[in-house]
C-alpha cells in the first residue's frame, strides 16, 4: 500500500440511510443511490462541491462500509461546512419526503455524523482514528434509538464533542446550541460524549433528554470535576 499523504487533520462526514426494516440487498442499493443523490444536491446548493477531497463510495477500515463518506481538505471553515451541509440536507429531505407519512417505506431518513482529526489518504482508502470515530458516531445505537423515538424527524446530526465546541455558537442557524443535546456514546475506551440534533423533531424543551444525557439543557455548562 502506498501512502499518498501523511496524517493531516481533516473534517470527516459519514452518512447513511435509516433502514425501515425488512430491507434487502436490492432496496439497500436503491437507498444508497438515493443518499448519494441527496448529498450531491445538498453539497451543490450549499456551494461546497469544490471543497471535497473525496466523496461517495466505501472506505477501508474496521467500520461498516455502507453509506457515504466524505473528507474535506485541511484548513476549511468547519463551521460553514457543518452548518451549510446540515441545512441543505434538512431542506432536501423535506422536499423528497413531502406528503409521505412517518410510516411510509418511501421516506428517506438520514444519519449524518461530523468529526475532525488526523486522517491518512492511501491508494486503498482512507484511514485514521478520525475516520473510524465518525463512522462509530453515525452508527451508534443511541442515535438510531433517538431517530426511532422521533418519527417526524428525517435527519439526525451527530457532532463529536471536540468539533461541537469548535463550531457551536458561530452564528449559523443550524449550529445553535439550543438545538443540540448531549449524548453519551459507548466506545472501546469507555463512554464518550457527542452532541445530537434532530431537525424537525419536537424542540428540546418539549422532549426528554437523550439517552445518557443529564436532565439539564444542552446549553448548561458542565460542572467542574469534584463539584
Amino acid at each position: 500500500m502506498n501512502d499518498l499523504s501523511g496524517e493531516v487533520r481533516r473534517l470527516c462526514v459519514a452518512l447513511d440511510t435509516e433502514d425501515p426494516g425488512g430491507a434487502t440487498p436490492v432496496t439497500r442499493d436503491h437507498a444508497h443511490r438515493r443518499l448519494v443523490d441527496l448529498v450531491t444536491e445538498a453539497v451543490a446548493r450549499a456551494g461546497l462541491d469544490r471543497l471535497y477531497l473525496a466523496d461517495r463510495g466505501a472506505t477501508s477500515g474496521t467500520h461498516d462500509q455502507r453509506g457515504a463518506f466524505y473528507l474535506l481538505p485541511s484548513g476549511v471553515n468547519e463551521a460553514r461546512i457543518v452548518a451549510g451541509l446540515t441545512g441543505e440536507l434538512r431542506l432536501a429531505l423535506r422536499r423528497r419526503n413531502h406528503g409521505l407519512g412517518p410510516g411510509s417505506s418511501l421516506r428517506l431518513r438520514v444519519r449524518a455524523a461530523f468529526h475532525q482529526g488526523p486522517t491518512r489518504v492511501a491508494d486503498t482508502g482512507f484511514f485514521g482514528r478520525a475516520v473510524d470515530t465518525v463512522h462509530h458516531l453515525r452508527d451508534t445505537p443511541e442515535v438510531r434509538t433517538e431517530l426511532h423515538r422521533h418519527p417526524h424527524a428525517d435527519l439526525a446530526v451527530v457532532l463529536s464533542a471536540q468539533l461541537f465546541e469548535d463550531v457551536i455558537g458561530c452564528d449559523h442557524r443550524d449550529l445553535r446550541r439550543s438545538l443540540f443535546r448531549r449524548l453519551l456514546v459507548p466506545s472501546a475506551d469507555g463512554v464518550g460524549e457527542a452532541w445530537l440534533s434532530l431537525p424537525g423533531a419536537d424542540t428540546p424543551s418539549q422532549t426528554r433528554p437523550y439517552r445518557g444525557a443529564t436532565a439539564t439543557p444542552a446549553y448548561a455548562p458542565t460542572p467542574p470535576a469534584g463539584h
